[in-house]
């Protein structure tokens, strides 16, 4: 028995010279479908821990949803160097993936939705700001700002402190990024990003364990979207941390993700 419900398919996009790889799960038997770009973590990937943009991708394609996993430049398989990666080259390399579906035959051009995890949570809020068609957007314990990283900047900066333990204090999974990453960081304006996309449906999912990006910071987005309440939905999973790594709730995110994109792109009510 035939049990196959999507096309899984790669492809090599271009931003800058430079090649980003990236997987498209297609639903079968549909001319047509709406579509969604995944943002991953910083010094992540496209396949994501415990494979879960794969499991969300998946989950997608059995809703009539067309997903773009993508690596950014620096990342995963694409081309480019770790250092070299800042947050506005992660929010070109999204416009280019979101670009890419609007050409796809298979792509309903009027329902495209972004997702993103971490601080790529934050690049798909940057990123669907600029681009202007985004009919709803999901994020995983996105950034606010970079507000809890500056006094630990600071301290980095004394002459008591070698080149050596900086490096060693400031890499991500083993990763360096360079200055202007963290230049970057420190100005993000995502409320300023926000303001223009109070008419776009945001679901946000943040874990109270989460010792990476501090609930601090899910706070902060319930203040930044308290005057479209009716297009927002806040969740807080209590056992989860930053990798969702309870499976459980991993789960839940996962199908709360489906469900919003299904019924923020499917023509099919908020509830």
């Amino acid at each position: 028995m035939n049990n196959k419900f999507e096309e899984r398919e790669s492809f090599t996009l271009h931003n800058s010279g430079q090649k980003i790889f990236a997987v498209m799960h297609r639903p079968i038997n549909k001319k047509k479908s709406p579509a969604v770009i995944m943002c991953h973590g910083l010094a992540g990937d496209k396949t994501g821990k415990f494979r879960v943009y794969v499991l969300l991708a998946e989950m997608l394609a059995k809703h009539g949803i067309i997903s773009l996993r993508f690596d950014f430049r620096g990342s995963g398989d694409s081309e480019g160097d770790f250092s070299d990666m800042t947050i506005e080259g992660e929010v070109s390399d999204a416009l280019t993936a979101l670009a890419f579906l609007e050409q796809s035959p298979y792509v309903d051009t009027s329902k495209l939705g972004v997702f993103g995890r971490s601080i790529g949570g934050s690049v798909a809020i940057l990123a669907a700001s600029r681009f202007k068609k985004i009919k709803s957007i999901v994020t995983w314990a996105p950034l606010s700002d970079g507000e809890q990283w500056i006094n630990q900047w600071k301290r980095l900066q004394s002459p008591n402190v070698t080149e050596e333990m900086k490096n060693t204090a400031m890499r991500i999974n083993g990763q360096l990024p360079g200055d202007e990453f963290f230049k970057q960081l420190f100005s993000m304006k995502i409320k300023e990003e926000l303001s223009s996309l109070q008419h776009v449906p945001m679901l946000h999912i943040h874990g109270e364990n989460d010792e990476v990006v501090l609930i601090e910071h899910a706070k902060k987005y319930e203040k930044f979207r308290e005057n479209v309440l009716e297009k927002t939905r806040f969740i807080r999973l209590p056992n989860a941390d930053h990798d969702f790594s309870d499976m459980s709730e991993q789960s839940v995110a996962i199908n709360e993700t489906c469900q919003w994109f299904v019924n923020t792109l499917g023509n099919r009510p908020l509830t």
